[in-house]
């Protein structure tokens, strides 16, 4: 099947680019050196001892007030950012298991994905939950018997649920039309509001193309115990008119 692409971003790094600089401001410097003025706009003597005092005080409140003005300007200061960066070094973490302090067994073959509970907590209340529960006492001596410290998913294909651990993760996935099913149902179940989203309106988008109809409708076979799926046959008993689509990046 041939669908073109259809690009739903959630964290574009380019919008982060625009707002800020990634390099360095030029700084503006005084130097203590330059002479300073006279009342009159010519350069001060210092030998002359006829200058008044009054003109000494003027001149060392104006160089005190130029000070100040210099500390506050925000040409002294410096903004660098670089998201990219930082998505790449989580995506590096998540590929090193030993770097990583949760796992999840994915199905019956008990398939691993490991993740940062740090990250997994702050993104998703429910998984945050599993996470506190699965290291309260009570569950931690059950797992010093067994030696099983990993929390079990099994109503979940081990890709779809790979992907969605590293959406919670860097804020980007992509997905297709064998994959938002599964996708949807892990956004609505581990309540993440961006992702749930983007998936409903990429559901819609595919089920107005009459070829993407057989498709989804085995997946929601394939995921019949979620909540989500009634939604989503509803949708696909209504249709709508056609329109090629493939694949989405979040």
């Amino acid at each position: 099947m041939n669908f073109l692409a259809d690009r739903v971003p959630l964290l574009n790094l380019e919008d982060f680019e625009e707002e800020s600089s990634s390099g360095y401001d030029s700084p503006v410097f005084v130097s203590d050196s330059e002479p300073s003025l006279s009342a009159s706009g010519g350069e001060s003597d210092n030998s002359n001892g006829g200058s008044s005092s009054e003109t000494d005080i003027s001149s060392e409140s104006d160089d005190e007030s130029d000070d100040l003005d210099d500390l506050e300007d925000p040409a002294e200061t410096m903004h660098v950012t670089n998201t990219e960066t930082v998505v790449n070094n989580i995506k590096y973490i998540l590929s090193m298991p030993q770097l990583c302090d949760v796992t999840f067994e994915i199905g019956p073959q008990r398939f691993l994905v490991h993740g940062l509970k740090a990250v997994i907590g702050s993104r998703s209340k429910v998984l945050q939950d599993m996470i506190l529960q699965q290291n309260s006492p009570q569950i931690q001596k059950k797992t010093k018997k067994n030696n099983n410290k990993n929390i079990s998913i099994n109503n979940y294909d081990i890709d779809v649920f790979r992907q969605f651990i590293n959406f919670v993760h860097t804020g980007s996935v992509v997905m297709d039309v064998t994959t938002v099913v599964g996708m949807t149902c892990a956004a609505e179940e581990y309540d993440v509001p961006e992702l749930s989203d983007a998936c409903w309106e990429y559901l819609r988008r595919c089920s107005s193309t009459t070829t993407n109809i057989p498709i989804l409708q085995n997946e929601t076979d394939r995921y019949s115990g979620h909540y989500a799926v009634k939604e989503i046959k509803r949708m696909l008993l209504k249709g709508a008119s056609p329109m090629k689509r493939k694949e989405t990046i979040v």
